[in-house]
């Protein structure tokens, strides 16, 4: 399937739509609207619409109505970068930039090979790609919608 929870941030930025585009979003919105001030995430769950876009808009106006009734409800990320790009990464066919919490104390290999790295239950852990440990390791959990807005909540700017 691929990206799994729609969501929006109250900010518009290169460097943030970038970002976006590196983790397999297309922008789906004019050139006009590159200084508007709300990203919207979705990808639609039809067959033959099911690339992941982004749009930029200046309200809630759009008639985002009609998507929520094929992508879900979409999570207000506020301002908070950290947390809008962890929501928008979520997928359930990777685990290429999923954050992942530790559930059992284990020692974990370092990038050597040695098992030289203890890691604590509640530790977070960012997987870059499905290689990473935390992705094959019955050690740790992929971190929820939920999990996520805690983590980063304090992270608010």
């Amino acid at each position: 399937m691929g990206f799994t929870t729609p969501c929006f941030i109250r900010k518009n930025t290169p460097e943030l739509r970038k970002k976006l585009e590196e983790l397999g979003y297309v922008k789906n919105s004019p050139i006009w609207t590159d200084n508007c001030s709300i990203i919207w995430a979705y990808q639609y769950p039809v067959k033959g619409f099911d690339t992941p876009n982004y749009v930029i808009a200046n309200s809630f106006d759009i008639p985002f109505d009609k998507h929520s009734l094929l992508c879900g409800e979409f999570i207000d990320c506020g301002t908070n970068e950290e947390l809008f790009l962890a929501i928008a990464a979520l997928r359930d066919d990777t685990n290429e930039n999923q954050w992942f919490i530790c559930d059992v104390n284990h020692w974990d290999r370092s990038d050597n090979g040695e098992a030289t790295v203890y890691a604590e239950i509640g530790e977070w852990i960012f997987c870059k790609s499905n290689d990473d440990d935390c992705a094959r390791d019955n050690h740790y959990h992929k971190a929820t919608v939920e999990e996520l807005i805690e983590h980063f909540k304090e992270k608010e700017e």
